[in-house]
């Protein structure tokens, strides 16, 4: 159907429209098979929208296979999934049961017991073997639409008329013929590790040993065109349980002189006890870092780069010694209001913000988060101020630069007035003229006055 008429059918009044993006579908399905590995080892997906998992012996976990598949529903409701599983003895009986048992009445969670797969697949239609569309076009040709109606006909002649790949299919929803499946296994971890012939007990030869291993690990993500995002180091030791230490990063990164300045406070800090017997440095969590192209003279792009890598190093520093909730960064919010122009975000955060366009005007260092009431003189009732009292202090104002009006934000439906708190004691009006003065003491403030009330308010200060 089209769109209007699909947005008519809908019984809401406003519709969120999205363009397909086929990719992201694929790479969203391979995320939720890796998630499903926790239910048996052996997971693929099924595209556009399926997942085949091979149980077998994983239910003797769960007390049966209809608690499995309720514990597998069950997940997947709790992450906004509705699913139609079905369990039976080869995948092409569970797929077809899956994804057509609606059709003939069956229930969203059932269990295909061996020896009545013909019983559950009679009533499906023929679309459930997953055949090509040439065979479905001509299976409904001669009025052939349910599986059932396949195995009343003679096996020579399904497959002089319609190919053996027909055949395949129905031996294969029956039992009669095997089907394997691709699994999609899980990446190998980065790791590199050192055994030693007796316990060790000298710090120094413990943090030689951690830069070594740095230096290996670091080799093997450059082969693999990757940097760490996570580095785990485990200290197997003698008379105690085993210690891990753990660095998160900003941006992959394989600099080992970065890694080490991240992990050396941590490994001279540790306890070795009586020795350690073992070291094992893991990059649990890696990203995208092709190889960089070396030049003589570097350009724009390549000082970029060097500024972003920087940057990296240092949340990655301040991170690790602070904390990951204490380091944030301002993004751009979608809105002229000064107030909400911006939040903050975690600087540790995956996603990239990239370059982001300036919210336009020149805005203060610093912006108040209420903006404080003042009193005004001024030569006419819409003009600059000339004198004001804030704070309990006078001053006269040398300069002045304005107005900047800013208008309420429409699609609010009327928020953008009262956008503080009522606590505050300070009106907000639908529009506001912004000015910027310069007091006698050589301060830089951004005043605002609304239009409504004509009072006057600080709002940010240069610094």
């Amino acid at each position: 159907m089209s769109l209007a008429h699909a947005c008519a059918l809908l019984p809401i009044d406003g519709v969120s429209v999205e363009e397909h993006n086929p990719a992201r579908d694929a790479l969203r399905l391979k995320s939720l098979a890796s998630w499903a590995r926790r239910f048996t080892s052996v997971v693929a997906p099924d595209p556009s929208d399926g997942l085949l998992l091979d149980v077998t012996g994983c239910q003797r976990l769960h007390r049966g296979e209809r608690r499995l598949i309720y514990a597998i529903a069950n997940s997947l409701d709790w992450l906004g999934f509705h699913a139609r599983i079905a369990c039976a003895s080869n995948f092409a009986c569970a797929r077809a049961v899956a994804r057509y048992g609606s059709f003939a009445g069956v229930s969203d969670r059932i269990v295909v017991g061996e020896g009545d797969e013909l019983d559950l697949l009679r009533d499906l239609p023929i679309e459930g073997l997953r055949l090509e569309q040439e065979t479905i076009d001509a299976l409904h040709e001669v009025n052939i639409a349910h599986i059932g109606e396949l195995t009343c006909l003679p096996r020579n002649d399904l497959a002089a008329r319609f190919g053996p790949h027909l055949l395949l299919r129905l031996d294969q929803a029956l039992g009669d013929a095997d089907e394997t499946i691709e699994p999609q296994r899980p990446s190998e971890t980065l790791r590199a590790e050192r055994a030693f012939d007796g316990p060790v007990r000298q710090i120094e030869g413990v943090a030689i040993t951690v830069q070594e291993l740095i230096a290996s690990l670091c080799t093997l993500l450059q082969q693999a065109e990757s940097g760490a995002r996570r580095l785990d180091v485990d200290f197997e030791r003698i008379d105690t349980a085993d210690l891990r230490e753990t660095i998160t990063l900003s941006r992959p990164n394989r600099d080992a002189k970065h890694l080490w300045s991240l992990l050396r406070p941590k490994v001279e800090q540790i306890n070795l006890g009586f020795g350690v017997e073992k070291i094992v440095l893991s990059a649990t969590h890696t990203g995208r870092l092709p190889h960089a192209q070396v030049e003589r003279w570097r350009d724009d792009a390549a000082g970029d780069a060097a500024i972003e890598q920087a940057t990296g190093e240092l949340i990655d520093t301040l991170a690790n010694r602070l904390g990951a909730k204490r380091i944030t960064r301002a993004t751009l919010v979608e809105s002229h209001l000064p107030e909400r122009a911006f939040r903050h975000e975690p600087a540790m955060s995956v996603r990239d913000v990239g370059d982001q366009a300036s919210a336009g005007g020149d805005r203060p260092t610093t912006l108040f988060d209420e903006p404080e009431l003042i009193e005004v003189l001024s030569v006419t009732p819409e003009g600059p101020p000339r004198w004001m009292k804030w704070r309990g202090e006078e001053h006269t104002i040398i300069a002045s630069n304005g107005p900047e009006r800013i208008g309420e934000e429409w699609w609010r439906s009327g928020l953008a007035r009262g956008v503080l708190p009522a606590s505050a004691g300070v009106e907000c009006a639908a529009a506001r003229d912004y000015f910027r003065i310069q007091l006698d003491d050589g301060r830089w403030l951004w005043v605002y006055r609304q239009l409504e009330s004509g009072r006057w308010f600080v709002h940010g200060e240069w610094t």
